[in-house]
């Protein structure tokens, strides 16, 4: 492959880190329908189908989540490039992300 088709290359820890996010998002939608059903006082199984949906739709903004966070970073250190300052490194605590420039 030329090096622009070529696939990114993905550390072990990010695969984790983007299956952890997608399941956190899932699992909070369902736990938002299920919620919204509790203080409706209606069965917490009433329209199933939102249930799916909704993990689904978490899954995405879990994943999306992780995506922007990665482009804040990069945004942030391009603009400390340009005042002449030291790039913001993320740390361990923030689901261990390691935010580098791609190379």
């Amino acid at each position: 492959f030329p090096s622009s088709l070529r696939p990114p290359i993905t550390p072990p820890h990010q695969a984790t880190m983007g299956l952890t996010a997608y399941l956190v998002g899932s699992f909070s939608g369902v736990g938002m329908h299920m919620m919204n059903n509790a203080l409706q006082k209606v069965p917490l199984s009433r329209k199933p189908w939102l249930h799916v949906t909704y993990f689904f739709v978490g899954g995405w903004i879990g994943q999306r989540w992780v995506r922007l966070e990665k482009e804040l970073i990069l945004d942030i250190n391009e603009i400390r490039a340009d005042k002449g300052l030291p790039p913001m490194v993320a740390t361990d605590r923030m689901l261990g992300l390691h935010y580098k420039n791609p190379e």
